[in-house]
Parts: structure tokens; sequence; C-alpha cells
């Protein structure tokens, strides 16, 4: 299958189905990229590791992660790193090029898992909401909770490919997070 185009009057995106991401500039010379997923975990105070939790390892400007059980407003876990930047805006966010992806199946980690691209000038905002289910041996008559990971992921292409930006996920990290 043929990767999803997104692109505005600077950049031009491919997304694949397997989510491997390649970016260009419009302006030959600019610099372009390339990147997959990666899978990392999260462990959550009482509750089991979260593994399978899917990121891209790549330096971003800003990035938030939050883990929530099913039906409890609280969040398990909530870990932010960086700078929202002042030229993206939130409320408007919608209005920007966007892709969206929705995967459910019967089985597999996550079980369903949807995601969204937007190209903000030379901003990459990448969202993610993964669903889980884990074993939870504390509750009688109920034996699993589902959990849902929101990951948000704000990147500066232009760093990104001039090389400014190195690093990778602040949060995850090369090899996933372990969160206390």
């Amino acid at each position: 299958m043929q990767p999803l185009r997104l692109w505005n009057d600077r950049i031009e995106l491919l997304v694949s189905r397997e989510a491997q991401l390649v970016f260009r500039f419009t302006q030959v010379g600019q610099g372009e990229g390339c990147f997959a997923l990666c899978e990392g975990k999260a462990h959550v105070r009482g509750a089991e590791l979260i593994d399978g939790l899917l990121y891209y390892d790549i330096p971003c400007c800003f990035e938030s992660l939050v883990v929530r059980e099913e039906g409890v407003s609280e969040p398990l876990l909530q870990l932010l790193a960086g700078t929202w930047p002042a030229d993206i805006d939130d409320d408007q966010l919608e209005m920007y090029p966007q892709l969206h992806y929705l995967e459910q199946r019967k089985t597999g980690l996550p079980w369903r898992y949807e995601r969204w691209y937007s190209l903000v000038g030379a901003f990459l905002v990448f969202e993610s909401e993964q669903y889980f289910e884990r074993s939870s041996p504390k509750e009688s008559g109920k034996n699993w909770v589902r959990f849902i990971v929101q990951l948000r992921q704000v990147v500066d292409l232009a760093q990104v490919a001039g090389g400014a930006a190195t690093g990778s996920s602040p949060l995850l990290g090369a090899n996933g997070r372990d969160s206390p």
C-alpha cells in the first residue's frame, strides 16, 4: 500500500500503514528525515508494566505522556518535557493539514491504536491514544483492567533536518521509559 501524503507550503510528510514517517522540505537542499515507530514501556504505580507503547524516537521540543485507567478520572501517570511552541495554537490544531489512523484488533499490543499527524509550519505534532488490557488480580469478579495511554510529541522538523536537534524522545528515550 502506498504511503499517505500530508503537506503544507514547507514540508511534505509521507506516512506508511506501518507508521514509517518520511519528511522532506519542498525546497531542494533543506533536508529530510525518516523515522519508524519504536516500542517502549512505562511502569505505572499500582499497575503492571505497560509494554508495547509505540512512539517515535525523535528529538522533540515538547512531549507529554498520560496513562489513565479506564473509568478513573485521575491519571495514574502524567509526564511533560519541553515547551509547547508559541507558533502552534493548540485550540486551532484541527485546522491544519492532518492524517488520522485508527487500528483495532481482537488481540495484540495495543488492541486499539489511534494516531494523528498534523503539520503546522515546520512543526510536526504527533498524537496517539493506545488502549491496553492487563490482568488485575486485585478485584474479585474482574480479572483485567484497561489502560489508555495518550502520547503527544511536537517536533521542529527544520531543526531535525538541519542537525540542530539531537538526542531522542525526552520522556521515552532510546529504550523506553521506566517511570516511577
